[in-house]
């Protein structure tokens, strides 16, 4: 039988958390959906790398302002 035939309940009852299918016999997007597990792309906002990066600037700003300020 295959999935398209099989119920709603039929598929939670197999692929389901406890189901009858072993995790060897999924897909990594069934194992995903199975243990609540999120997709991991990096595609998602720029996360941690953008505020590395305006620390960076922010410090290089200040420190060539005190460079500056401190020659006059």
């Amino acid at each position: 039988m295959g999935d398209d035939s099989m119920s709603a309940s039929q598929l939670r009852q197999r692929y389901g958390r406890g189901g009858t299918a072993n995790d060897s016999d999924l897909s990594a997007s069934q194992l995903r959906g199975r243990y609540g597990v999120q997709n991991a792309t990096h595609q998602q906002g720029g996360g941690s790398s953008t505020l590395i990066i305006i620390a960076v600037v922010v410090v290089a700003v200040a420190g060539a302002a005190f460079f500056f300020l401190q020659q006059k």
